[in-house]
């Protein structure tokens, strides 16, 4: 059992040992070559004076067969090395396309499940867990009333994270990413963030808006979720379009 759990970590952890290797490979592939390299020096010396001793042509065939030897274990050294890094590349995009496509199933899984939660429940049951879920999620704290505006806590329920600014900063940053997304033709859900400032994500990147999908602007609601303790409001940063993971299936 151990054996095996030692093996699937090795399995999972491939690409960054092999990047590990490819690193030792470079420097190593560096020592060898500067070793290698007065030997060279020397045969490269003694050659020159044997062709001038028999007065013959120092060709560059007579230097690659004559010093060329000296640095075959550099030289291997180094084909390793590149194959390690090759190999890491592969690994790598094989493990993101193996996590995009998670992505992809999950988002579809939550679609649907939203679908028929609405269905079978109404729109009311679906408002009122999501309102639970922010609760749940969000950092509450307190906040200070500036004059004359006002800084609330917005709570984005895709990533889960919350921020505290005034509600014109929200409005400007859809304002913002409403623009590239009507000058560019699509927009991602992590041009959105860097707007707000918050984190970008691997999915935030993955599914975005699409004018292809026959909407010109992406509409917000912020709407205002209570605290039953009597605690600070915030306000949820609702997508009226959810963002999807073939909007770019036009541009590519």
């Amino acid at each position: 059992m151990k054996a095996c759990n030692m093996l699937r970590r090795i399995r999972c952890d491939t690409s960054t040992i092999l990047s590990g290797i490819s690193t030792v490979g470079v420097v190593t592939t560096a020592i060898l070559a500067a070793k290698a390299t007065p030997k060279a020096c020397v045969l490269y010396d003694d050659l020159k004076e044997r062709k001038a001793e028999l007065e013959e042509e120092l060709t560059a065939i007579d230097i690659v067969k004559e010093v060329g030897p000296v640095y075959i274990p550099s030289a291997l050294m180094g084909v390793a090395t590149i194959a390690c890094i090759f190999g890491a590349n592969v690994l790598s995009q094989r493990q993101q396309a193996r996590l995009m496509s998670s992505y992809a199933l999950l988002n579809n899984y939550h679609k649907a499940y939203c679908k028929k939660l609405t269905e079978l429940y109404g729109e009311e049951a679906d408002i009122k867990i999501r309102t639970e879920m922010a609760r749940s999620n969000c950092a509450y704290h307190c906040i200070s009333l500036d004059v004359p505006d006002e800084k609330i806590i917005f709570y984005d329920e895709i990533s889960g994270e919350s921020i505290t600014c005034y509600e014109r900063e929200i409005m400007d940053a859809e304002y913002h990413l409403n623009r590239n997304f009507v000058l560019r033709g699509y927009a991602s859900l992590n041009e959105f963030y860097e707007f707000l400032g918050l984190p970008q994500t691997i999915y935030g990147e993955t599914v975005g808006w699409s004018s292809a999908d026959g909407y010109y602007w992406i509409d917000f609601e912020h709407r205002l979720i209570s605290r039953d303790d009597g605690g600070t409001d915030i306000y949820s940063i609702d997508m009226l379009f959810p963002p999807d993971e073939d909007y770019l299936r036009e541009w590519e």
